[in-house]
C-alpha cells in the first residue's frame, strides 16, 4: 500500500496482533504480528486496525563489500613491479596477483605459477596469502622455485601474509568470498594487478575472510562477552527486506546505500539485522511475497512479480556483498529468516527453516561478526515451550553442524512472547541467546514478567522494538529504554525506513527522523562506547 503506516494491534500473551510494514506497493499485507507485529510490506494498508506495530528486522552484515579496501591480490606491488619478472607479461601479471610473487629471474615461470599463486592466495585466505607474498620474494631467484612457493602456498608466512592478509579486503575478493579465503581472502591483497585472479577466489572465499576486525562473541551467564572477558551489549536497528532492497538497483548497491544513508542521518549503530525472506511469508493469511526472496519454502502464487535467484546467486550477490559490506563498517550482523506462521501448519515453513539454514549456516560460520536468526516469529500460540522447543532444537542442530561458534538467536511461541519459558529451559548448545519482539500495545504484565525472567539467566536479544505515535514517545519510549539498559538487554529497532513502519523515517530521502527514529538516534548517540568491544 502506498504511502501507508502501521497500526499497532494488541496483544496479551499468546494472543497475536498483527503488523503490517508496508513497501509502497509490492502487493501483500500483513496483519499477523510479532509480539510487535510482523515485518511484512503491505500493499494494501499500512494503518491497518488488525495491524500491530511492524515487525522485520534486517541485519546486514558484512564489512568487506566487495573484498574490502584493497583492489585485488596480494599487497605485493613488488610481485608485478620487479623489472624482469613483470617485463615478461606472464612474470607480471603472476607477481600482480599478489600471491604469485615477484619473479624478478624467473620471468615467465615465476609468472605463470604466481598466477597459480595468486589463485591459491585468494582461495587460501590467510594461508594462501602468506604464502603467496613469500612466493613472490622466492620467485625474485627463480621462476621455478617462485613458482612453487606461490602454487604450494606452504613456504611463504609472514609476507604473503600480511599483503594477502590486507587485500582480501579487495572489492573483488571480498563481494564472492566464500567459505575458504574468508579471513584473509576477504583481507587479501591490496595490490590492484592481484585482482582478477585473487579476487576472483577470494570471491570464493569470502566467507571465512571477511571475518574483519570485530571480535568472536560468547555467552556467559546471561552476558554477552567478548574473548578479553568485557560485556558486550549490542544496540542497531532492522532493514527492510533485503530482496526489495536490492532490486531497487539491481545490485547489492540497493543494500549498501541504504546502509550509508542511515550512517549519514546520524544512527552509530554497533549492529544491523538483516531480514531474508523465504518465497512466501504467511503471516496468518496475510502474505507478503518479497520481489526477491531467497529460494526456500512455499512458492508464490501464479502472478506474483517474483525475481528468481538460485540459492547460491542469492548468497553471493545479494547477502554476502551486504554482510562484507556491514562488516566494513565495523557493525555485527544478523541473518534474521525472516518468516511469520505456525511452523506446524501445512506450509511446511517448519522444514523450510531447516533448508534454510542447511544452506546458509556453513556460508558464515567463519564471521566473528555474523549471527544467525533461526525464525522470526513463530505463531504456535497454542503450543507450550516443552513441545516447541524439540524443533528450535533441531534448527540450532543444523546450524552446529555447520557453524559451532556464532551467536544463535533462539524464538519462542506466540511471536516470541515467551523467552521466559526458553531461556528457563533451554535447548541443548552453547552460545544462545533469546529474542523478544516488544511494542507499546503487547507490553503487559505477563510479557514483561517472561523477560524479567529472561534476562535474569540468559542473554536477550530484543530483534525488534518500535511505536508509531509521536505521544507514544514519553508515555512508553522513554520508559522502555530505561528498563532495557538495566536489564542489560541487546536490541534492533524496527525499522529503517519511511513507508514500512514503525518508521524511523518521515521521507524518502530518509533524512528526516519521525520521533521514533530521534529516540533511537539518541539511545544509540549515548552509548556508542559503552560495552562495547575494544
Amino acid at each position: 500500500m502506498r504511502n501507508s503506516k502501521t497500526l499497532l494491534g494488541i496483544v496479551i500473551l499468546g494472543t497475536a496482533f498483527g503488523g503490517a510494514c508496508s513497501d509502497n506497493g509490492t502487493g501483500a499485507q500483513a496483519t499477523g504480528g510479532s509480539g510487535g507485529g510482523s515485518s511484512a510490506a503491505s500493499g494494501t494498508g499500512g494503518d491497518k486496525g488488525t495491524g500491530g506495530t511492524s515487525s522485520l528486522g534486517g541485519a546486514m552484515g558484512g564489512r568487506l563489500a566487495s573484498g574490502g579496501a584493497a583492489t585485488s591480490g596480494g599487497n605485493l606491488g613488488s610481485g608485478g613491479a620487479t623489472g624482469t619478472g613483470g617485463a615478461t607479461g606472464v612474470g607480471g601479471s603472476g607477481g600482480s596477483i599478489g600471491s604469485g610473487g615477484i619473479a624478478t629471474a624467473g620471468g615467465a615461470v615465476g609468472g605463470t605459477t604466481g598466477a597459480t599463486g595468486g589463485t591459491t592466495a585468494g582461495t587460501g585466505g590467510t594461508t594462501g596469502g602468506a604464502v603467496g607474498g613469500r612466493g613472490g620474494s622466492t620467485g625474485a631467484t627463480g621462476g621455478a622455485i617462485g613458482g612453487t612457493t606461490a602454487t604450494g602456498g606452504t613456504t611463504g608466512g609472514p609476507t604473503g601474509g600480511t599483503a594477502g592478509g590486507k587485500g582480501g579486503a579487495t572489492a573483488t575478493g571480498g563481494v564472492v568470498g566464500g567459505a575458504t579465503g574468508g579471513g584473509t581472502g576477504g583481507r587479501g591483497g591490496t595490490t590492484a594487478a592481484g585482482g582478477a585472479t585473487g579476487g576472483t577466489t577470494g570471491s570464493a572465499g569470502g566467507a571465512t575472510g571477511a571475518t574483519g576486525s570485530l571480535p568472536a562473541l560468547h555467552v556467559e551467564g546471561p552476558l554477552i562477552k567478548d574473548p578479553s572477558g568485557k560485556t558486550i551489549v549490542l544496540r542497531g536497528y532492522a532493514l527492510i527486506d533485503i530482496g526489495s532492497l536490492y532490486l531497487k538497483s539491481n545490485s547489492a548497491a540497493g543494500i549498501t546505500d541504504r546502509i550509508d544513508a542511515i550512517a549519514t542521518a546520524g544512527f552509530d549503530a554497533h549492529l544491523v539485522r538483516m531480514p531474508v525472506y523465504p518465497r512466501t511469508d504467511f503471516n496468518q493469511g496475510q502474505s507478503y511475497y518479497s520481489g526477491l526472496p531467497y529460494p526456500v519454502g512455499t512458492a508464490a502464487p501464479a502472478g506474483q512479480k517474483v525475481t528468481v535467484m538460485t540459492g547460491p546467486d542469492y548468497i553471493s550477490k545479494v547477502l554476502k556483498p551486504a554482510i562484507d559490506y556491514a562488516t566494513s563498517k565495523n557493525m555485527y550482523a544478523i541473518i534474521d529468516l525472516h518468516q511469520i506462521d505456525d511452523t506446524n501448519s501445512a506450509n511446511n515453513s517448519g522444514a523450510a527453516a531447516t533448508s534454510f539454514w542447511t544452506d546458509i549456516a556453513p556460508q558464515f560460520k567463519d564471521y566473528t561478526n555474523v549471527i544467525y536468526e533461526l525464525y522470526n516469529e513463530p505463531i504456535n500460540s497454542s503450543m507450550p515451550w516443552a513441545t516447541f522447543k524439540t524443533q528450535v532444537q533441531t534448527w540450532i542442530d543444523t546450524v552446529r553442524a555447520a557453524a559451532p561458534n556464532n551467536l544463535i538467536i533462539v524464538p519462542s511461541m506466540s511471536w516470541d512472547q515467551h523467552p521466559g519459558d526458553a531461556a528457563s529451559s533451554p535447548p541443548s548448545g552453547t552460545n544462545l541467546v533469546y529474542t523478544a519482539h516488544i511494542y507499546p500495545n503487547n507490553w503487559g504484565a505477563s510479557f514483561q514478567k517472561q523477560l524479567a525472567t529472561a534476562v535474569a539467566v540468559a542473554p536477550v536479544f530484543i530483534t525488534e522494538w518500535g511505536y508509531s505515535s509521536p505521544q507514544t514517545a514519553a508515555n512508553w519510549g522513554t520508559a522502555f529504554e530505561t528498563l532495557v539498559d538495566g536489564d542489560g538487554a541487546n536490541w534492533t529497532a524496527w525499522v529503517a525506513d519511511n513507508s514500512w513502519g514503525p518508521a524511523m523515517f518521515s521521507n524518502s530521502g530518509l533524512t528526516t527522523l519521525t520521533d521514533f527514529g530521534t529516540l533511537v538516534k539518541n539511545w544509540l548517540a549515548a552509548k556508542v562506547t559503552q560495552d562495547w568491544v575494544q
